[in-house]
C-alpha cells in the first residue's frame, strides 16, 4: 500500500514556545495559555499544550522569531489527548505573516539540505 500525503504544504518539526489566547464570535478572550509548537508550515501549526480545544475555536498564536514576537491567528482543524494529559490541536493559519511565510520558508530549506533533497 502507497502512503500518499494530503497535505497542502510540507511540515517541519521545531520545538518553539508559542503563547496564545483564545477568543469567540465577539473577540472576547475565553482562554488564555502556553504551548510548544511541534511543527509548522506555511498553512498552519501542530500546537502541544495542557488545555483543550473546541473544533473551530479561533486562536491568536504569538511565537518567537529572529528575537522577535509575531503573532497569527489560526483556528483549530482538531484537538486530540495524549497519553500523558496533553492535547494536540492542529491549527489552521487564517492569514498570511510574512514573518512566519518567511521562517517556514527558511526552515524548510534548511531541513532541505540537511536530508540532501536540494
Amino acid at each position: 500500500m502507497t502512503f500518499t500525503e494530503k497535505r497542502k504544504h510540507p511540515r517541519v518539526e521545531i520545538n518553539n514556545l508559542i503563547s496564545y489566547i483564545c477568543i469567540d464570535d465577539s473577540s472576547n478572550q475565553t482562554k488564555e495559555g502556553k504551548g510548544k509548537a511541534i511543527n509548522i508550515s506555511q498553512g498552519g501549526i501542530l500546537l502541544e499544550t495542557h488545555d483543550s480545544f473546541e473544533w473551530l475555536d479561533i486562536l491568536i498564536l504569538t511565537i518567537n522569531i529572529e528575537n522577535e514576537s509575531v503573532s497569527i491567528k489560526g483556528k483549530v482543524i482538531y484537538c486530540n489527548a495524549d497519553d500523558f494529559g496533553k492535547f494536540r490541536a492542529g491549527i489552521q493559519f487564517l492569514e498570511t505573516n510574512e514573518k512566519i511565510l518567511s521562517f517556514v520558508i527558511n526552515l524548510l530549506e534548511t531541513h532541505s539540505k540537511l536530508l540532501g533533497i536540494v
